[in-house]
C-alpha cells in the first residue's frame, strides 16, 4: 500500500513536471519568432537604403532609429523623375543600391512596375496589426497597381483643389462642379496648364474618369469659359489674392494656405461641397520595395515599423505640417483639422490612386482640342 503510494506520487510529480516543462518550452508564435530574427538580423544589415521624395522624412527616420537604434537610414531625396532616373541608370550598370522607394504612387506606376523591379510587399509583412487588413482603410491594404501587390499606399489626401477670391465668391453657390460653367464666372477663372508637372492630377483624374462630369464637362470647361492658363503657381495665387480672377483651379496649396495665413482674401473649396463626390490621392505616402534589394531584413523591418500603428502615427504627424493628409491606417485618429475629409461610408469616392485613373491623354487630348476652338 506504501509502495502504490509512492508509485502514485511519483507519477503525480512526474505528470505535473511533464505538463510545466511543456509550458514552459512552448514554442512563440511563429510570427514572433520571424520579427525576432528579422530585427537581429536587420542588425547585421546595419542600415536600409531609401529614395524618397521631399517631405520631412527624416523626422520620420529619426522616430525609427529611436526604436531600432541598430539599423541606420541611408536617403537619397529628389523628384520621383530624376529618383526614378537613378534607380534604373544604377541598375543597368549592375549596382542594386535601393531597398525602398517613398513617394507618391506615380513613379513606381510609370516606371518601376512596367520595369517589374518590385518585390511584392505582402510576404515582407510580419506583425499582426500590419497584416490584419480590417486596421487599414475600407478593412483592406490600399494599392495602386493593377496587381494589387507592390506600391502599398498608406497616406491619403483629399481636397478639391480649387480656390476663391472671398470677396468675389460666395462658396455657398457651388453644389456642383458644373455651377463652375455658370455664365457669371466666363471670363473670371484661372487654372494651371494642365500640362505642367505641378498640376495635381487628381482633380484632371476625378473630373475625366466621373460618370457624372468626364469629357464634356472638361470640354465645356476649357472651352467655353475663356480660362486663362498659367504655368507659376506663385502667379496664380497672386491673381486670385488682387482679384483679377475670381476662381483659380490647381494653384499651389503651399501658396493658398500661405496666403489665407497672412490675411489674403482667398478661400479653398471644401471638397465635400460638390454633390459628384471626392477623390483621394497620396502625396508622398506609397512604398515600394525593390527588387535584389542590398539590405533585406533591415528593409523588412523599416516597413513593418512604418505600416504600425506607431510608425503611421509618427508619419501623420510629421507630414500633417506641410499637407491635409492622414494616415490610412483605422486605428490612427486623424487630425481634428483633416478629419471632415477623411471618406466615411457612404461617401462617393474615387481613389485617383489606383491605376486604372492613371492614364490622362484622353483628357488632355479633350483640353487641347477646347482651348484651340
Amino acid at each position: 500500500m506504501r509502495f502504490s503510494r509512492k508509485a502514485a506520487l511519483g507519477c503525480g510529480f512526474l505528470f505535473w513536471l511533464w505538463l510545466t516543462s511543456g509550458q514552459a518550452g512552448e514554442s512563440k508564435p511563429t510570427w514572433e519568432t520571424e520579427w525576432n530574427q528579422s530585427v537581429e538580423a536587420a542588425k547585421k544589415d546595419r542600415q536600409v537604403t531609401i529614395y524618397h521624395t521631399r517631405g520631412p522624412f527624416d523626422e520620420v527616420f529619426a522616430e525609427f532609429y529611436k526604436r531600432h537604434p541598430g539599423i541606420k537610414v541611408m536617403s537619397v531625396t529628389g523628384r520621383g523623375g530624376e529618383l526614378s532616373s537613378r534607380i534604373m541608370g544604377e541598375r543597368r550598370a549592375g549596382k542594386f543600391l535601393t531597398d525602398l522607394y517613398l513617394g507618391a504612387s506615380g513613379t513606381p506606376l510609370d516606371v518601376f512596375y512596367p520595369a517589374k523591379i518590385m518585390e511584392p510587399v505582402q510576404p515582407v509583412l510580419i506583425l499582426p496589426e500590419v497584416r490584419d487588413q480590417s486596421n487599414w482603410f475600407r478593412r483592406q491594404h490600399p494599392y495602386a497597381d493593377p496587381e494589387s501587390k507592390y506600391i502599398f499606399v498608406f497616406e491619403g489626401l483629399v481636397r478639391s483643389d480649387m480656390a476663391y477670391n472671398t470677396t468675389l465668391v460666395d462658396p455657398k453657390e457651388f453644389s456642383s462642379y458644373w455651377d463652375l460653367l455658370k455664365p457669371k464666372w466666363k471670363g473670371k477663372i484661372a487654372a494651371m496648364d494642365p500640362k505642367l508637372p505641378g498640376f495635381p492630377s487628381g482633380l484632371l483624374q476625378f473630373a475625366y474618369y466621373h460618370p457624372d462630369l468626364g469629357s464634356k464637362f472638361l470640354r465645356q470647361l476649357f472651352g467655353e469659359m475663356d480660362i486663362t492658363l498659367s504655368r507659376e503657381g506663385r502667379q496664380l495665387v497672386d491673381w486670385l489674392a488682387v482679384g483679377k480672377f475670381a476662381i483659380a483651379l490647381a494653384p499651389s496649396a503651399s501658396e493658398v494656405q500661405a496666403a489665407m495665413r497672412h490675411g489674403l482674401p482667398l478661400g479653398r473649396f471644401e471638397p465635400r461641397g460638390f454633390k459628384e463626390g471626392i477623390y483621394m490621392r497620396a502625396t508622398q505616402g506609397s512604398l515600394s520595395i525593390m527588387s535584389q534589394l542590398p539590405h533585406p531584413d533591415a528593409t523588412k523591418v523599416f516597413v513593418n515599423w512604418l505600416l504600425s500603428r506607431e510608425g503611421q502615427t509618427h508619419y501623420q504627424k510629421h507630414f500633417l505640417r506641410i499637407d491635409p493628409v492622414f494616415s490610412l491606417r483605422e486605428d490612427v485618429p486623424p487630425d481634428p483639422t483633416v478629419e471632415p475629409y477623411k471618406p466615411k461610408p457612404g461617401d462617393k469616392f474615387m481613389s485617383v490612386y489606383r491605376s486604372e485613373f492613371r492614364e490622362l491623354q484622353g483628357a488632355f487630348k479633350v483640353i487641347d482640342e477646347a482651348l484651340k476652338r
